[in-house]
This record gives structure tokens, C-alpha cells and sequence, in this order.
């Protein structure tokens, strides 16, 4: 997240170009993860999604780590941004569909978390950019990049282990049973008995409800759950939901302090800073209130979603809101939505599969597919903003200072 909160500073003036270099990462894991995630071993992912982390922080200072110069050259934050939007993605697709051998609060537990690193990994970042570091993001990435190591801690010494052997027993049967019918009868009969003597013993470890069971078959097929299923009752809303939120952080955002919408607004970078922790603050909160309370209608979250949007489109070419805290507040709203629309979606599709009596297999694929409607969204949103930026930039005049 301290990522994306210098998003301003690193692609100054061209915010969107960041949501698209994110989120089209973020989209391509999304949809390459269910085929690729399940052929990776759930500790070998760690390892990479904590390598792939630390290397995010670096790559983004590139080809000057220790300056705080503001060239032309990008290469550096693109990549490092590319990397970010990939460990987003797959972090997101591997863990959520761990959690399917665990309860369904899991998954809010999960969506909460991610939302709490905004609050957290964005407030370390304003303090250390504005404080210690005056402004030189790049030395702050520098000392931020170890953090990224306690993912493997948590994920060895916090997860409980009969879920993580559950969730990896549970993938090796999957993958076994692929390999199966794509070969069909020239598979070996050792493999198949392997298979079945590391289900016996770890049977012992697990309750019977989490013993994995086939799943696909002729009747149900991967390609015909996701179609039929899958995206239009939860992609789709979310897609349209999570587009709206990130035109108005990485486009309209950007292009309002461009446009000097806001004559009261702190100077600098901070403005964007502050509003991104507003949109992160609130994704948080509203993704904790789905503990106590679910809203699993995503297409109320979406409408009001498109509606502050539309509010904010206003502001840009027919400015009537002058101050900033309005905004402000408007902008948490606006990561309030979103954070319910993502966790209801996640919470809904974890709950809907258990309830139906979905084998392990089918629940933990639907879970991984979970995050696409969030990282399509991302990409299209993204795209969207970097068209209104250089509008903004080419057509439209910036509102004079008062004094």
C-alpha cells in the first residue's frame, strides 16, 4: 500500500498511468491464477509473493535509489508497480482460496486485513515521507521493503496448520485428478495410489467435512461454472463497482488537484496522500462492519458507488464543492463502498458454495476467481482516469487562487 500512496509523487501529473500499469498486472494474474496457482505449492507461493514484494520496493527507486530527483525515466516504477499489481493479485487469489478449507469468517478476516494494511502501511508512509524523509519517497521504500519479510512468518507460524495442510492436500488431489483426464487411461496407477495414501494419512489431522472430495467432472466444468455462474452473479457488479473507485482515486482525484478544484487543500503531494488514506481508512471499516453485520446485495454497493462517481465527474467540468474536507469525505465514502462491495462479494461467494455443499475442489476455485471482478475493475478504471488526467491537462483551466 505505501506503493500506491506515492502514486502521485512517482507518476507525477500522469497518476492514471499507475492504475493501468497496477491493475493490468493485477488482471493478468487474476486470470492466469486459478489455471497456474493450482500446479504451485501453497509454501512455495509465499516464498515467491514475499521475494516478489521486497523486490517491488526496490525496482520502484530505480536507476536512482538514493536521489530524490524527479526524471523523466519511469522504468523503475513501472516495473516495480507491474510486481506490486502482481503480488496484489496472487496474494489475493492464493489466499482466498486457502481459506475455503477454513470457516467463512475467514474470508471477512481476510478482505479486513488488506484493508487494515491500507490504513496501516499508508500511515507509516505519510509520516516517514512528510516527516523523516522530506518528501524523498524513495528512501522511505527502502526502509519499508523488510516489512514485506513477516508474510512468511505469519503464513508458517499463524496459520493453523491443519488448514494449510488441508488446503495443499486438497490441491494435489486436484491437480493429480487433471492430469488424469487429460492424459485418460495412460496415467500410471502409482500416482493415483500416492495420492490417495497422503489423503489416508493426514485424514487423522482433519475433520471429515474437510476431506476433499472430486468436484469437476463432465456435468460441471470449470469453464461452465465461471460463465454460468461465477460472472454475472458476482464479477460483474464488482467489475463495474471497483472501476468507478479507482477512476475516482487514480484519475479524478489527481485531476482535481491539478485543477486547483480545492484552494484550502494541503500543498504538495499530501493532498493525494490524504486522500487516498480517507478512500483506505473507510474500504477498511466497511470491510470490518461485514463481521457484524453482511450486506451481500452487491449491486446496492454498486449503486451508490456509480452515483458518487457521478457526483465527483461533476466537480471536474461544473466545480460546486469548494472545500476540501467535503471532499474528503466524499473520497471515503467512495473507499467505504468499494471495501463492502469486495469483502460482501468474497464473504457471499465463500457462504453460497459451503451452504450449497460444494466439494473442497469447486469452493477454493470459486474463491480464486473472486478477485478478477476487483482486478478487472482496477484495469478499466485505471485506463478510464488516464484519459480524464490528460484531458484535464490539455482542455480544461485550472480554478485561480483566491488570494
Amino acid at each position: 500500500m505505501p506503493i500506491t500512496a506515492a502514486a502521485s509523487a512517482m507518476f507525477d501529473g500522469i497518476t492514471g498511468v499507475y492504475g493501468i500499469v497496477f491493475s493490468l498486472a493485477a488482471a493478468i494474474a487474476s486470470f492466469a491464477g486459478p489455471i497456474l496457482g493450482p500446479r504451485i505449492p501453497n509454501d512455495v507461493a509465499t516464498i515467491i509473493l514475499t521475494l516478489a514484494s521486497v523486490l517491488a520496493y526496490i525496482i520502484c527507486t530505480l536507476p536512482h535509489p538514493l536521489s530524490n530527483m524527479s526524471g523523466k525515466n519511469k522504468s523503475g516504477p513501472v516495473v516495480g508497480t507491474a510486481l506490486a499489481g502482481f503480488v496484489y493479485a496472487f496474494g489475493t487469489q492464493h489466499y482466498l482460496s486457502v481459506a475455503a478449507f477454513f470457516p467463512s469468517e475467514a474470508v471477512v478476516a481476510l478482505s479486513t486485513g488488506s484493508g487494515l494494511s491500507i490504513v496501516f502501511g499508508t500511515g507509516i508512509y505519510i509520516a516517514l515521507v512528510n516527516k523523516a524523509f522530506v518528501q524523498d519517497w524513495r528512501r522511505c521504500f527502502l526502509v519499508i521493503a523488510p516489512t514485506a519479510l513477516s508474510m512468511p512468518i505469519i503464513w508458517w507460524f499463524v496459520f493453523d496448520k491443519a488448514g494449510r495442510r488441508a488446503a495443499e492436500l486438497s490441491r494435489r488431489q486436484s491437480l493429480q485428478r487433471y492430469r488424469q483426464s487429460a492424459s485418460s487411461d495412460t496415467v500410471e496407477r502409482p500416482d493415483v495410489e500416492k495420492v490417495s495414501a497422503n489423503a489416508a494419512n493426514d485424514s487423522d489431522e482433519r475433520a471429515p467435512s474437510q476431506v476433499s472430495r472430486p468436484g469437476f467432472g463432465p456435468n460441471k466444468t470449470r469453464v461452465g461454472l465461471f460463465f454460468q455462474t461465477i460472472l454475472p452473479r458476482y464479477i460483474l457488479p464488482l467489475i463495474i463497482c471497483t472501476s468507478c473507485a479507482i477512476l475516482c482515486l487514480f484519475g479524478l482525484a489527481p485531476a482535481l488537484q491539478t485543477l486547483n478544484r480545492f484552494p484550502d487543500a494541503p500543498a504538495g503531494y499530501l493532498e493525494f496522500e490524504l486522500i487516498f488514506f480517507a478512500y483506505g481508512s473507510a474500504q477498511f471499516l466497511f470491510s470490518a462492519l461485514v463481521a457484524v453485520k453482511p450486506v451481500p446485495i452487491i449491486w446496492i454497493w454498486t449503486g451508490v458507488e456509480v452515483t458518487l462517481t457521478t457526483i465527483i465527474l461533476i466537480q471536474i467540468w461544473y466545480p460546486f464543492i469548494h472545500y476540501f474536507w467535503i471532499w474528503w469525505v466524499l473520497m471515503f465514502f467512495v473507499g467505504g463502498c468499494v471495501g463492502g462491495s469486495v469483502t460482501n462479494t468474497n464473504y457471499k461467494i465463500s457462504k453460497e458454495f459451503k451452504e450449497a455443499g460444494e466439494p473442497d475442489e469447486v469452493r477454493s476455485f470459486a474463491n480464486r476467481f473472486a478477485g478478477l471482478g476487483n482486478f478487472g475493475g482496477d484495469a478499466i478504471g485505471g485506463a478510464i482516469g488516464l484519459v480524464i488526467q490528460l484531458v484535464v491537462v490539455t482542455k480544461l483551466t485550472p480554478t485561480p487562487d483566491s488570494g
